[in-house]
């Protein structure tokens, strides 16, 4: 199969390595450098045994079968009017749900998917997979996967598993929802994840959060918090991907995030508009407004 990866950061990079074991896969970066970088080397990956071959380009200039997005969401306006070859299935798998409306009109097919590994980028072309875990699919449309459920069953791997879901919205919501507690407060406060479970004045910000954020989404607190406790454990050593962002300078993606939240909200929440003035008040200091 030929798949077409637009973006080159942790998470495409670690779907490229994985994938680009048993298919042809074709990573669309932004900066010339990195093209060449890839194009020469491959991708290194810390688990697996030599770096796997793949092509590069600025544009994707070739037929492919699928389309992995796996650039940030405030990036995504660009490659989605940058003519990406109509009737290709299209699989978002960024933070948020901003997307989700966005792809939800685009008449090209349409999927979405939320990554469970942890992963961090060690240069151009190299990446770290820093926890173990699952994609999760699930169709965008009424139609479900129809023809393209063998297309995405043909992608899990042993050590890359890949689960069909039945409903996106709610799996997004429940990956919004770890997202908008762990993320914004490890970034404010540049801690590692697992410190929100031992500083008890972290965790009573993460449970407000946990409490606003269920409310405004629907879902249950006892059952949210419980797992958000739990990936904060798992992921404990790991620094989340808005607290690299920061230190990295760039621009973070607390607008697609907690930024949902508080436009989606009928009521007052101060927790959550309290972190996204931090948030981009850090970004403002550092100047991740303005970087790429």
């Amino acid at each position: 199969m030929k798949i077409g990866i637009v973006g080159a950061g942790a998470v495409g990079l670690l779907a490229g390595a994985y994938l680009g074991r048993h298919h042809e896969v074709h990573m669309i970066v932004r900066r010339e450098e990195q093209r060449r970088m890839l194009t020469k080397n491959g991708i290194a990956c810390d688990t697996l045994e030599s770096p796997v071959p793949v092509k590069a380009s600025r544009s994707l200039d070739e037929e492919v079968d699928l389309i992995l997005l796996t650039v940030k969401q405030h990036h995504l306006p660009d490659v989605l009017d940058d003519g990406l070859p109509a009737g290709v299935p299209l699989l978002f798998l960024q933070n948020g749900m901003t997307h989700y409306r966005r792809a939800s009109l685009d008449p090209r097919p349409c999927f979405t998917g939320i990554v469970e590994h942890g992963a961090r980028k060690e240069n151009d072309c190299s990446v770290r997979h820093t926890g173990k875990g699952v994609m999760r699919i699930a169709p965008l449309t009424d139609e479900g996967f129809g023809v393209y459920r063998r297309l995405f069953e043909a992608l899990a791997e042993e050590d890359f598993p890949i689960y069909l879901e039945g409903r996106a919205e709610t799996m997004l919501k429940k990956k919004l929802l770890v997202n908008a507690v762990i993320n914004p407060v490890t970034a404010v406060f540049k801690v590692r994840n697992g410190e929100l479970l031992t500083n008890p004045y972290l965790s009573d910000i993460a449970r407000k959060l946990c409490e606003e954020a269920c409310d405004v989404l629907s879902l249950s607190f006892p059952d949210e918090w419980d797992r958000v406790c739990r990936i904060a454990e798992k992921t404990g050593s790991n620094h989340s991907s808005m607290l690299v962002d920061l230190m990295e300078g760039r621009q973070t993606e607390v607008d697609a995030i907690s930024g949902y939240i508080l436009e989606e909200g009928t009521r007052p929440l101060p927790y959550h508009e309290f972190i996204v003035t931090a948030v981009r008040a850090i970004e403002w200091e550092e100047g991740g407004n303005t970087n790429e």
